[in-house]
């Protein structure tokens, strides 16, 4: 069962990475696409009026700082929603200020519209579409409703193209998303899977690189569950992994993840937090793990921890880190969360000061 995150834009955690990961896949061609509206926005001044310019520049400005907003946001769906809505009404407000229902701007408020529809669910994408459709009636009809009766045909061809490429779209995403089930979850556990951790990842580093935001890793893994297989079975061992995953999954933000790496182990990524309370977390799920008995097992778990901030971000590292952490809980006797030897001293130090008066 996936992890709900109270959200009606991003209703799971899936939807949430999913999102997040298809807007660093399309962020290059985002910027792109701002350049060359604004470009051919400044070259059509002398015949559109200059008023459209300064639209265009809002929503260049909006575009510039939407990752940076999202990366510090805990929805950060909401801002993508709210810049997907603003660029339609600049949009809109451009083609009012620049002939109405005969505005060349029409066109470009579609774009926010099919952007969305490789972003969020059915249930969003359609309000999006109708929320487009109003802006551009308003952009356009509203302005100049003579103008519009004399020849409606660049804002019919508006709403066609903006309802025609939604509907394709949507069609579209519903089989990427079919896909995606299959290859980023772990069927068993309802976590997502090793290949799913890696744009997660990849996205969280960027964001880190852009803002000098810090992110964790733990990771776990059960001890001596190969002896809960081999003494009880699978089906045994298979109810053990699911409940660990359902108590892993406490203790979490909404937009933290927990992803099954295989066999017996697990990692969490923790974006905007550091070791120390990396650290907290990490032993409040093992004391519930090992309160719980997962399985109807007294089975624990030993954890590693690690993180990084800014442009130290990278995985192959902070994985190294974090995974020598977890054999040093293993070889000190387990049941046990370990810090990477290389960030105690500082945990410490930052401990010391804390307690001064």
């Amino acid at each position: 069962m996936e992890k709900q995150t109270g959200s009606w834009l991003c209703p799971t955690e899936a939807d949430r990475a999913r999102m997040l990961e298809a807007g660093s896949l399309v962020r290059l061609a985002r910027v792109w696409v701002s350049l060359l509206v604004g470009v051919a926005t400044v070259a059509s001044g002398p015949w559109i009026g200059w008023w459209p310019t300064l639209f265009s520049a809002l929503t260049a400005l909006q575009v510039a700082t939407l990752d940076r907003r999202t990366a510090r946001s805990a929805r950060p769906e909401r801002y993508v929603a709210l810049s997907f809505a603003s660029t339609a009404v600049f949009a809109a407000a451009g083609a009012a200020c620049s002939g109405g229902p005969h505005s060349p701007l029409l066109v470009f408020i579609s774009l926010p519209a099919i952007l969305m529809a490789n972003r969020f669910r059915r249930p969003v994408v359609v309000a999006g579409a109708l929320f487009t459709l109003a802006v551009l009636i308003a952009g356009s009809v509203a302005v100049d409703p003579a103008g519009f009766v004399d020849d409606p045909t660049l804002v019919l061809v508006s709403c066609a193209l903006v309802i025609g490429v939604v509907v394709f779209t949507l069609s579209l995403s519903d089989t990427e998303m079919a896909l995606r089930a299959d290859a980023r979850f772990d069927h068993l556990t309802g976590l997502f899977n090793r290949a799913s951790l890696v744009p997660r990842f990849a996205e969280l580093r960027s964001q880190a690189h852009a803002t000098d935001g810090a992110i964790a890793l733990v990771v776990y893994d059960l001890d001596r569950f190969k002896s809960v297989n081999d003494d009880l079975g699978h089906d045994r061992g298979d109810a053990v992994l699911r409940d660990t995953a359902l108590l892993l999954r406490r203790h979490l933000r909404a937009f933290d993840l927990v992803y099954r790496l295989g066999g017996e182990e697990f990692a969490i990524l923790l974006p905007g937090v550091g070791v120390a309370e990396a650290h907290e977390i990490a032993e409040r799920q093992r004391a519930t793990i090992a309160q719980a008995r997962p399985g109807g097992l007294g089975i624990t778990i030993s954890g590693g921890v690690a993180s990084a901030r800014g442009t130290d971000v990278e995985w192959e590292t902070l994985f190294r880190r974090a995974d020598a952490a977890l054999l040093r809980a293993k070889r000190e006797g387990r049941n046990q969360v370990v810090i990477a030897a290389d960030e105690v001293p500082a945990m410490a130090i930052g401990d010391a000061a804390a307690a001064l008066p």
